[in-house]
């Protein structure tokens, strides 16, 4: 992926969610996102709007992976596997 920090947000998201592995590629994205200063609540209503654009896709890889990314986000898994304390 290649996630450029001058890129819009939506931009490297749409971008991960199409690599070949989305769920990797959302887990960085949101760490990236994170080390860039954005607060969980705005990480959290970016990966919301893509949930909702793909709630209904025939193919839910992706919003198995941003479902998943999200879980991180919010903190709900394991305590080393959150991306805010």
């Amino acid at each position: 992926m290649n996630a450029h920090p001058e890129q819009p947000a939506e931009h490297r998201l749409a971008e991960a969610l199409c690599s070949p592995n989305p769920a990797d590629e959302l887990w960085k994205l949101s760490l990236t996102f994170k080390a860039e200063g954005l607060t969980q609540s705005m990480i959290q209503q970016l990966f919301d709007e893509f949930r909702s654009k793909h709630e209904n896709d025939e193919d839910e890889r992706k919003l198995n992976a941003i479902l998943d990314t999200m879980d991180y986000i919010r903190g709900f898994c394991s305590p080393k596997m959150r991306l805010f304390p």
